[in-house]
Parts: structure tokens; C-alpha cells; sequence
């Protein structure tokens, strides 16, 4: 009867104690469908995350080798869930997602999807990453205690020509190209130059204009003197 008892409150015990360490694990990792690509084929890393407690964003950083791999969009599958634009460095991923209402965070939460660019072995690497709450206070602030989970994947890409894989893409696409330096902000219209250019122009001849007659008035203000 006595083993019993203890048998009985050690399973209660048990019981207890595992949905605890479920929530306790909370993680972010990286997968892909295969690790081995022909030249101009899709790569799809997908984004992974487990939380007990509804989230409101997320973002993560991701390292690749351009010579290899160049990014084309991310997203996610998640409704509410949108990407934020940002600058992108050549060979980073750098992406946010927020929604303005508290998400469940239990699987996929973003992927990301980029064109293989030649034969090389690389690694896709999850270099930062966190899970994003509405504080007390109302503000966005990271989700304390996720851990990283599995960060590296090895992908080998072969000179054999393939094509990109054209999977139907869940939710907003974020674009992840990087933007080359536009000199168009800094530039005139052609019209504008003209019109500046003449204005130049008039000025100098006025200015010319009035230094000779200021010249031309000054010898003529002058007395003659007598001998």
C-alpha cells in the first residue's frame, strides 16, 4: 500500500513537471528542406520558433557567402505577421517581422529563399535571432531565456544548371536585395541644371556690367587738375 502511495505521487510529480519544461524551452532554429542544390535552384531556410508565450515580432540575422548564394524575399506564414523593410549588407540577412496583435509561436515563423550562383560548399548560418513581446510598459522588447537552437546549415551546390523553384511563398515577400547607392537623391533634373546655369551666367555679366561702370564713374568723378 505504501509503495503504491509513492508510486502515485511520483507520477503526479511527473505529471506536473512536463508541461513546465515544455514552456521553459523556448527556441529559435534554422532548417532546410535538402542540403544538396544545382546552380540557379531555390534554397528555402526556414525559420523556426517555439514560445509559451504569444509574440508580437520577430528577427533574426542570417549569414551566407554571397559568392554562393544571393538572397531573393522572406516572409511569413503567420496572418498579422508582416515584414518590416530594412538595409541589407552583402552576405547578411537582416530581417524583422511585427504584428500588432499577440501571436502564437509554435513552428514555422518565417522563411527565407535564395538562388544558388555556382558550384561551392558554404554554410547558412543563424547568427542572432529573437522573439519579440509588448512589455509592461507597452514597448517591444526581446522575450528573455530563447535559446538558439540548431544555427548552421551545410548546403553544396553543384555546376550542374538547374531552375528556381517557383513554391507558392505564404504571406507578404520581403524583399532582401541589396539596394545599390542611388545618386538620384543627390542629382538635378536636367531642366533645373539649365535654368541654374544660365542664372550663373547672368549673374557673372552683371556683375562685369557694374564693375565697369563703377570704374567708368569713378574716372569721371575725378577733377582734372590745372597746371
Amino acid at each position: 500500500m505504501k509503495k503504491l502511495a509513492l508510486t502515485l505521487i511520483a507520477l503526479i510529480y511527473l505529471f506536473v513537471a512536463m508541461p513546465v519544461q515544455a514552456q521553459a524551452a523556448e527556441s529559435i532554429w534554422i532548417t532546410a528542406s535538402t542540403a544538396s542544390f544545382k546552380t540557379g535552384e531555390t534554397v528555402i531556410v526556414t525559420v523556426n520558433g517555439l514560445s509559451a508565450a504569444p509574440i508580437q515580432g520577430l528577427t533574426f540575422q542570417i549569414t551566407f557567402d554571397p559568392a554562393c548564394l544571393k538572397p531573393v524575399n522572406a516572409a511569413s506564414p503567420i496572418p498579422g505577421l508582416n515584414g518590416l523593410p530594412l538595409p541589407q549588407i552583402t552576405g547578411l540577412v537582416d530581417a524583422s517581422f511585427a504584428s500588432t496583435t499577440p501571436q502564437v509561436a509554435n513552428g514555422v515563423l518565417a522563411e527565407v529563399r535564395f538562388t544558388t550562383l555556382g558550384a561551392c560548399q558554404t554554410n547558412v548560418t543563424l547568427q542572432s535571432a529573437a522573439l519579440v513581446i509588448k512589455n509592461e510598459s507597452g514597448f517591444a522588447a526581446p522575450l528573455p531565456g530563447v535559446s538558439l537552437g540548431e544555427k548552421t546549415i551545410a548546403v553544396a551546390i553543384s555546376a550542374e544548371q538547374g531552375s528556381a523553384q517557383d513554391l507558392p511563398l505564404l504571406g507578404t515577400p520581403l524583399p532582401l536585395g541589396v539596394e545599390p547607392v542611388s545618386t538620384s537623391s543627390t542629382s538635378l533634373p536636367t531642366g533645373t541644371l539649365i535654368v541654374l546655369v544660365v542664372i550663373g551666367i547672368l549673374l557673372v555679366i552683371g556683375i562685369i556690367v557694374l564693375i565697369r561702370i563703377l570704374k567708368g564713374d569713378g574716372s569721371t568723378s575725378t577733377p582734372a587738375r590745372k597746371g
